[in-house]
């Protein structure tokens, strides 16, 4: 092994996984399947971790799959001078014995060290192999996520012909018993590490007619029969189907063909087999039983290979796609062995064929379910005590599966399975007793994996990932949901999301990116325009923003209507990946769709729209109350709720995305929510030509062209946190320092927005240049100075009340509201009288029970008490008064 990426490895067990020298081996690690601190390794080739627990786990993990970053870049750690010395393929020698487990002895000169370009993406180094008729096949060795799907490069038509090491002549193969023939390179190098002739055919499509033609000419030529053919493709449903048509179609050539397969569905390829040091003759034992299986003509051959490896008198198994039951009645069975003239104790005497016979009379194999479901892990959600078992179920028509979950209730008796899987597969019926069920379900979920779960769309901070829909984004990198439909993490954390009421669509491709939305944008919107923005990647990055800074502030899109507020949040949607969407309105909502509304997200904007009615619909209008919003500033929870069991549980689930608020009136709140607002406001003043087809531009850009913006800033997740986090803090140090500016809470808020608007400029993502970042956040700095002027205004509503009593005080000479009289510094009022007196002077005034939550914010006239008993300077005798006193 390379020293240096020993050294590597050493270095992240011990820091990941708590590995500790003993010896010849690192012992104590912890077992990246049952977190068991019970797994071993070598220490001088640290290639496959062992858990010691035989029988609970066991499990083998080679350090490619746990530590795949070592392995990404060849380059780097072999193409030094000193290999250079040594070999004219340093790279090629590297990869092959340290990545592949070869032995470069064996296999020196079969291959070329090479390089491959690709435009804008780069260049890697590359290992070559040349193929028949002049083409070749090249790994991508650097960094090969680079060009996504890619792993390899094929040039020049290699269909119908095979690969073969250059170690064996075509008479080789020829005079041998067997020859292989398997899909990739490394796979047929791994079997001729074992002694076998191994071929390799490229693909599993690619069925190699003239090769095969070649070595029946090579064989006839010989003298000799020609060789078996063990078709040892990969064992996944593609490669499966594609042996059953190569065998058909080599049978009828007159080839004699066997089969080999992996167990466990197509995890595993030969070369990892190798690896892991499990090719040895009980392993090959093993998978030509598998390949036996794949190979059975009917149910009944089936059965009777089952029984003979097994010995299980009744099981279930998989035939195309069904599940069947087999069945042994002995003594039908020791009849038939009599009937052939052996002892039923001594069934020895009798040959395999007699053997077989005697089985198939007495045995039976009933279909007891049409379709083949297979439970792939297991699921739960902690906060309402519901799991599921997640199935795929596949037909034997060729329809694609169907995956769905399983609750325990409708595992546990035949009736209630089979109405399930009436109901989630389309013409599947399960026939079988319950007694056949649990022998099946103790077979598929006796040691079934568990994935864990979310129950909304974002960003996890107990993972430390983002959950996009098909995509997540974890350590800076991109992973794609897997067949399960779950996010391998890595190998010891797997996840996937519950929620279905956010649909988010983000397009991987680089390539597809278009940043001249920028450039509408700011024709269109101008600086608000880029503020705004500033805020949706700021909403990306809420969670860890509150765990480094204690809160996140609200962002308020107010102004007339036709400015332009819907159009530019949906064009901010489709940034993030979602169409055709802009908020909700939660006047509308009731208070539990408020609560999901506000939980279902994470890392993500909740707009409220359209919630600011206040004439002639007071009803409504209270229904959602703006101080609700105060615990989502620091991400605690906006509303509890009790957990459906028998105990005294409450759900409190915390908030985890951030507050948008659209609407034409600005928000009319308390002082507390207030402060916690950035607030830009749009106006149809400078409204063109031009800005309106800037405008539309936006309307019709396509969210494929798009949405890679959210995946750049999940990607720079920390780059960028670490920047937000130093200049926010300076920003609102500059901003208290403003003498117009009296709380710091809005320091703090504006402060974040500007360094925020920041990261969208050079140093950061680089869509706009320091110019318009500059005039960015000259405007967040207005937009502080104007929400302090804002808070030191009274409540609409209370300025209202203090017009009407300055109205209505200055129709007399003397005060007819004020019971302290003119004498006093404090002003008296008594709220009955002065609805009476609106009334008569027919005053349109606040509601009095709404007034009332107002009146002790009053600013222009302090507040300084309520109902405070006042002897009554304007009434006849002097009476007492209950008053709201205020300073004059």
């Amino acid at each position: 092994m390379n020293p240096s990426l020993r050294q590597d490895i050493v270095a992240r067990l011990k820091r990941d996984f708590r590995a500790e020298d003993r010896g010849d081996y690192l012992q104590k690690v912890q077992c990246p399947e049952c977190g068991k601190r019970e797994a071993f390794i070598q220490a001088e080739q640290p290639w496959m971790l062992k858990c010691g627990r035989e029988n609970h786990c066991g499990s083998q993990v080679h350090v490619k799959a746990l530590f795949p970053e070592l392995f990404s870049s060849w380059t780097e750690r072999y193409d030094l001078p000193e290999r250079r010395a040594e070999s004219t393929t340093p790279v090629a020698d590297g990869y092959l014995r340290d990545g592949r487990g070869f032995e470069l002895e064996r296999i020196r000169g079969w291959y070329t060290q090479e390089s491959y370009w690709k435009p804008g993406i780069g260049g890697t180094a590359t290992v070559r192999f040349a193929l028949p008729g002049g083409a070749y096949w090249e790994r991508l060795l650097d960094r090969p996520e680079r060009f996504g799907k890619q792993k390899a490069n094929f040039a020049g038509a290699y269909k119908g012909y095979c690969w073969q090491p250059p170690a064996l002549t075509t008479a080789d193969l020829a005079t041998g018993d067997e020859v292989w023939i398997v899909e990739g390179i490394f796979d047929a190098i791994a079997h001729y590490h074992h002694g076998k002739a191994a071929v390799s055919a490229m693909s599993c499509a690619n069925y190699p007619e003239h090769a095969l033609k070649a070595l029946a000419d090579a064989a006839h030529a010989e003298g000799g029969a020609r060789p078996t053919l063990v078709w040892a493709l990969d064992s996944n449903r593609a490669g499966q189907t594609a042996t059953l048509r190569h065998v058909k179609r080599a049978r009828a050539e007159g080839w004699e063909c066997r089969a080999a397969q992996i167990p466990g569905g197509g995890q595993h390829d030969w070369n990892d087999a190798h690896q892991r040091g499990e090719l040895t003759d009980e392993h090959y034992a093993t998978y030509r039983y598998h390949g036996d299986l794949l190979l059975a003509p009917s149910a009944m051959a089936k059965a009777l290979i089952l029984y003979k490896r097994t010995e299980r008198r009744e099981c279930w198994f998989e035939y195309k796609r069904q599940i069947w039951w087999w069945k042994l009645d002995v003594d039908a069975f020791d009849r038939a062995v009599r009937a052939e003239g052996a002892d039923g104790d001594d069934q020895q005497s009798l040959d395999p064929a007699q053997r077989d016979a005697a089985l198939e009379q007495a045995g039976s194999v009933k279909r007891i379910c049409t379709c083949f479901p297979t439970a792939l892990y297991y699921q739960a959600n902690a906060v309402t005590d519901e799991s599921w078992y997640y199935y795929r179920i596949e037909f034997p028509d060729g329809r694609a599966p169907v995956k769905n979950t399983f609750s325990g209730g409708q595992l546990a008796s035949a009736s209630e399975y089979k109405k399930r899987l009436l109901g989630v597969a389309p013409g599947a019926v399960w026939t079988g007793t319950s007694q056949q069920l649990d022998t099946l379900l103790q077979d598929q979920i006796g040691n079934i994996k568990t994935v864990e779960t979310i129950d909304y769309i974002g960003y996890s901070k107990e993972h430390g990932a983002y959950v996009f829909g098909d995509l997540a984004v974890a350590g800076g990198k991109v992973v794609p949901i897997n067949a399960e439909d779950y996010f391998k993490l890595s190998p010891t954390k797997h996840l996937k999301t519950l929620s279905q009421s956010v649909t988010l669509q983000l397009n991987p491709d680089r390539d597809a990116y278009r940043t001249d939305w920028t450039r509408q944008l700011l024709g269109a919107f101008g600086a608000k325009g880029v503020v705004a923005t500033a805020y949706w990647l700021g909403s990306l990055l809420a969670e860890q923003i509150r765990g480094a800074m204690g809160s996140f502030p609200f962002l308020e899109i107010v102004g007339e209507a036709g400015a332009g507020k819907s159009t530019l949040i949906e064009f901010l949607w489709k940034l993030v990946g979602r169409r055709d969407y802009e908020g909700f309105d939660p006047s509308k909502a009731t208070m539990p769709a408020r609560s999901r509304n506000f939980a279902q997200v994470a890392n993500l904007p909740v707009v409220l729209i359209e919630s600011d009615r206040d004439q002639g619909d007071g009803a409504k209008q209270k229904q959602f109350d703006w101080d609700e919003l105060k615990t989502a500033f620091n991400g605690r929870s906006i509303r509890a709720r009790g957990v459906k069991n028998g105990g005294n549980d409450t759900y409190e689930p915390p908030f985890r995305g951030s507050i948008v608020i659209s609407q034409n009136a600005a928000v009319q709140a308390g002082e507390a929510i207030q402060t916690r607002i950035c607030h830009l406001h749009f106006t149809r003043d400078g409204q063109n030509p031009q800005t309106k087809a800037l405008a539309e531009a936006l309307e019709k850009a396509e969210l494929e062209h798009v949405s890679q913006f959210a995946l750049d800033v999940a990607k720079r997740e920390a780059e960028l946190l670490e920047r937000i986090t130093d200049r926010a803090r300076e920003y609102a140090d500059r901003i208290a320092e403003d003498p117009d500016i009296k709380v710091l809470r809005i320091a703090k808020c504006h402060g974040q927005l500007m360094a925020l608007v920041e990261c969208l400029g050079p140093g950061g993502l680089g869509l706009f240049d320091a110019q318009t970042i500059d005039q960015a956040c000259g405007h967040v700095w207005q937009m502080a100075r104007e929400r302090q002027q804002s808070i030191n205004a009274d409540h609409p509503l209370v300025a209202e009340f203090w017009e009407a009593v300055e109205y209505l005080e200055g129709l007399a000479e003397e005060p007819v509201l004020n019971h302290y009289g003119k004498s006093s510094d404090l002003v008296a009022i008594n709220l009955k009288d002065f609805e009476r007196r609106c009334a008569d002077y027919k005053l349109r005034i606040p509601e009095v029970r709404e007034l009332k939550r107002y009146l002790k914010s009053s600013k222009t006239r302090k507040f300084v008490d309520a109902n405070r008993t006042v002897r009554s300077q304007i009434r006849l005798g002097n009476t007492s008064v209950k008053c709201w006193v205020f300073e004059a």
